[in-house]
């Protein structure tokens, strides 16, 4: 296998271990890896219930939607998630975040929330 980025390729190397980009596998290794973290917001019962179901975290490959009641409750989510995704070395990335309220009061200025040490606006 070669790495190649424009138009430089790297050395040859063998790899012996991992799943091809594309593969069919994928998601699925990735929603066994990825569902320590979610199994960690379930636990923690910070997030929304639909007939007595978790729906806090809702996941579509690697896009994952936050769901709760109370701003309070959603960061204590994202501390949850920072710190659990440190555990498996998975990152993520508060400027590719965003946030998005629903109610009677969604026109009300929300506090910044973040994730580890990036701020989500």
């Amino acid at each position: 296998m070669m790495v190649r980025w424009d138009n430089c390729y790297s050395s040859p190397c063998n790899v012996k271990s991992g799943v091809r980009q594309g593969s069919v596998l994928s998601p699925v290794l990735f929603n066994v890896y990825f569902s320590v973290i979610v199994d960690s917001l379930e636990k923690a019962a910070l997030g929304c219930e639909l007939y007595d179901k978790y729906v806090g975290c809702i996941v579509y490959t690697d896009d994952v939607i936050l769901l709760s009641s109370s701003v309070v409750k959603l960061q204590k989510t994202l501390d949850i998630c920072y710190d659990t995704g440190l555990e498996l070395d998975v990152v993520f990335n508060g400027k590719k975040s965003a946030l998005f309220a629903v109610g009677k009061t969604f026109y009300v200025a929300i506090d910044c929330l973040c994730i580890g040490h990036n701020n989500i606006s």
